[in-house]
C-alpha cells in the first residue's frame, strides 16, 4: 500500500539532493521522492508492505543528515 512521508532535514544544500535522492531511490519500495531546498522538506512516496518509515529515516541519517 502507498504512504507518503515529508521529513525536516536540517542544513540541506543544494549539494546534498542529489546524494540524499539517490541514497533514497536505491530503497527498494521507495516510489518517488521530491526534495525541496527553501523549506529542507523531502516529500517521499512509498510502498509501506515493503519499507517503513524508519529505513527511511536511518537512510537519510546513515549520509550524514539529521531529521527532524
Amino acid at each position: 500500500m502507498e504512504s507518503q512521508l515529508i521529513l525536516t532535514v536540517n542544513d540541506m544544500t543544494e549539494d546534498c539532493v542529489e546524494v540524499l535522492r539517490q541514497a533514497l531511490t536505491r530503497i527498494n519500495g521507495v516510489e518517488k521522492v521530491i526534495l525541496n531546498v527553501e523549506n529542507s522538506k523531502i516529500y517521499i512516496e512509498f510502498d509501506d508492505e515493503k519499507i517503513g518509515e524508519q529505513l527511511i529515516r536511518e537512510t537519510i541519517e546513515d549520509e550524514g543528515y539529521e531529521v527532524r
